[in-house]
């Protein structure tokens, strides 16, 4: 019989307690004038910026209603409830059985989540191979002991597809004041880029790309496998993005880039009979906000024209016209914001890329039939 482990009781213990004081204040920390509706819509903005915009890339082009995520450390649901609304199936998995208990109540009427009550290092309870993405977001930052940490990811490699993505947050804050803090289940070991990396390579994970490194938010993008890159699509800011670009991108920002009012990158039309381009983008939140037209061209050729009248969030994906590329050619795509704008209002790119339309029609795999 194993023995306990007293790194992993506290944590249960401690986020129990937690859960039963007042879960969402320590999901969310909150002031005294939020209430549930801005604990929902956190958990909205967060897949909206954190997910959304790159799930072309982090599915391959399949749609999300066709596969299975695992989220660790799901809490309440926060962005459980969001990671459902898109994908055919979610594994909700945390440490705390309290908050578990909770969560299923809240969201009982979403079938497509399977709740569990994890060991708080490994998801034991998920086959090899059997998810297509995993997530997880402000959860790592609490657990005090790095192997911890080593034993999730290295597991979370395990029922991932060979292929599949990782994102997650850590605590990256390298300060000598935060170094010299105790840890305990609220804060947590913090990780530098390289450490961050060796984690990912001995769990048989590539760093695709990084954001935040040195803060609290640092947030790792991973693929199980080596990092295989066809040119179809592209994170700016990723060093194996770079000469891709190749006019009007500002200085990196993590994995994506500002770029002035004229920006292009050259990108190869992947196999297949029809397309879909895809763009995620980011205005500045200006008042006023100028109304602009932003165009998307390849080679030239106008394919999109959309009135930009708010900053925040803009994913575009369109279908590319037939005829209009080859598969397998090199094509340059222009991005151009009329009239030229002030660099606080962008945009900032997040993601651009193609993929094959047809992709949707990929089987559904194991598991999710019927």
């Amino acid at each position: 019989m194993t023995e306990p482990d007293p790194v992993l009781e506290r944590m249960r213990g401690d986020w129990d307690q937690r859960a039963r004081q007042d879960a969402e204040r320590y999901v969310y920390t909150r002031d005294q004038t939020s209430d549930e509706e801005d604990f929902h819509e956190s958990g909205r903005l967060n897949y909206r910026q954190i997910i959304q915009p790159y799930l072309p890339i982090l599915l391959h082009g399949r749609p999300a209603r066709r596969c299975r995520v695992v989220e660790i450390g799901c809490g309440l649901g926060r962005i459980t409830r969001w990671l459902a609304a898109a994908f055919a199936e979610v594994e909700a998995v945390d440490i705390s059985a309290e908050m578990i208990r909770q969560a299923r109540e809240r969201f009982r009427s979403l079938a497509n989540i399977r709740w569990h009550v994890g060991s708080g290092r490994d998801l034991r309870m998920l086959p090899e191979e059997s998810c297509d993405f995993a997530f997880s977001y402000i959860v790592f930052q609490h657990i005090p002991a790095r192997e911890v940490t080593w034993s999730y990811v290295a597991d979370t490699a395990r029922v991932l597809r060979r292929g599949a993505y990782f994102k997650f947050q850590l605590q990256g804050d390298q300060s000598a004041e935060y170094r010299a803090k105790p840890r305990d289940t609220w804060l947590g070991e913090t990780f530098s880029l390289p450490e961050a990396r060796a984690m990912l390579e001995a769990a048989g994970l590539t760093l695709v790309a990084a954001d935040g490194a040195g803060t609290q938010y640092f947030t790792v993008l991973a693929r199980k496998g080596p990092l295989e890159t066809d040119g179809s699509c592209l994170l700016p800011g990723a060093e194996w993005a770079q000469n891709r670009l190749l006019e009007g991108w500002r200085p990196s920002r993590g994995s994506w880039r500002a770029v002035w009012s004229r920006s292009s990158a050259r990108l190869r039309v992947p196999p297949g009979r029809s397309w879909r381009l895809f763009a995620g983008l980011y205005f500045g939140l200006v008042e006023p906000f100028p109304r602009l037209e932003l165009t998307i061209a390849v080679n030239a050729t106008v394919v999109q024209a959309v009135p930009v009248e708010t900053g925040g969030d803009l994913d575009l994906e369109f279908e590319i016209p037939p005829g209009s590329v080859t598969p397998g050619a090199e094509v340059e795509v222009t991005l151009t914001v009329d009239p030229p704008c002030d660099p606080n209002v962008g945009p900032a790119v997040r993601c651009l890329g193609f993929y094959p339309a047809d992709s949707v029609e990929t089987p559904l795999p194991s598991g999710l039939a019927g």
